[in-house]
């Protein structure tokens, strides 16, 4: 159902501090918290002893104290105190999750514990890049997590779903270019000489026609990096220049909680009027708005999907982006099946 080796986004990092934070994640509850030295712990939401869930305890220094018979746990694992008993079973132990922090977000691995090298974990840099300035937020969705990436991966429906700010009929007009390889792929909108929507309109602040492009980058299991932007007709952003516009980075962290169910973590950075306080505060509630419309959307798909199993669905040519990725988490799927199996059968 999910893809295991790999990072996922569990929370920011200010949501993680001296108290428990419980979280699903690819179906596994965890609890996180940070010890004294500011370290993120990460266990399993479950006392070994009469499977109470850690989350309804509290924390003693490092450990976690159960809430139901008291026993308690340190940031690896291993139960450290029994009440009432003085030898703890080596089997008195819970599942820890490989962390690691970064860009602002604590990442999670719920796979083999040996292969989570954080060198793996997507690059989302403009999020605290200093020559950025990013704003962003957590939003839950009612929809499997993969409904949001076809989201992302398709722009079309901007014109329908962002007409009061994002879309216009540039979008829907313009052509997209497909790309990518065996673990990422890249869909690419260009739109020339046209009046800018809402949203952009405002960002660049001139009465001009704009070119304006969406370049969106897809790495698995759904990461997506949007570059997008608007620039003065003709002042050369098609050709590399975009000096005469206004660009963004929209960074898009999706984290199943469960089949139907995802964490959807998201911000947006820009590199224009980047000390203007006030804006940044404007454009995180704009971009919140407009995710608001997105999540009314995908969560009216997942209401269907679930009354409406096994019915075909037609593609358009506006699908190739979320196709291709869809097909490749698929084959990433069968090919981390295929390993635990033969992992299965060595230690049989």
């Amino acid at each position: 159902m999910f893809l295991r080796n790999y990072w996922y986004v569990a929370a920011w990092g200010h949501e993680v501090g001296r108290q428990i934070l419980a979280r699903t994640i690819c179906g596994e509850p965890m609890v996180l918290y940070r010890t004294a030295d500011g370290k993120v712990a990460a266990i399993e939401d479950r006392c070994c002893h009469r499977q109470m869930p850690l989350s309804k305890g509290w924390l003693e220094g490092d450990t976690v104290r159960c809430g139901y018979h008291g026993l308690r746990f340190d940031a690896a694992g291993k139960c450290v105190e029994i009440p009432g008993q003085p030898n703890i079973p080596p089997r008195a132990r819970v599942r820890t999750f490989p962390v690691a922090e970064k860009w602002k977000w604590v990442w999670v691995w719920t796979g083999d514990a040996d292969k989570a090298d954080p060198a793996l974990i997507p690059d989302m840099h403009w999020n605290d890049d200093p020559d950025w300035i990013s704003t962003g937020s957590t939003t839950y969705v009612r929809g499997n997590y993969q409904l949001i990436s076809d989201n992302l991966l398709d722009l079309t429906h901007e014109t329908y779903i962002h007409r009061t700010s994002l879309g216009n009929q540039a979008v829907v007009e313009r052509p997209i270019n497909v790309t990518g390889d065996d673990r990422s792929v890249t869909v690419t909108r260009w739109m020339y000489d046209h009046e800018p929507a809402p949203f952009w309109r405002r960002a660049i602040g001139v009465p001009d026609n704009c070119d304006r492009w969406q370049i969106i980058h897809f790495t698995p299991p759904a990461n997506l990096v949007l570059d997008v932007g608007v620039a003065i007709t003709g002042t050369g952003a098609p050709e590399g220049d975009r000096s005469r516009g206004v660009e963004g980075r929209n960074l898009n962290c999706i984290t199943p909680e469960t089949e139907n169910t995802t964490w959807y973590f998201w911000a947006f950075a820009r590199r224009f009027q980047k000390h203007d306080h006030a804006l940044t505060e404007k454009l995180k509630n704009a971009v919140a708005d407009i995710f608001k419309e997105d999540t009314a959307a995908i969560e009216a798909q997942q209401q269907v999907i679930d009354r409406s199993t096994g019915r075909p669905v037609i593609d358009v040519n506006a699908d190739a982006g979320s196709i291709m990725a869809r097909r490749m988490v698929a084959r990433l799927l069968a090919e981390e099946a295929t390993q635990a199996d033969a992992a299965l059968q060595r230690r049989a």
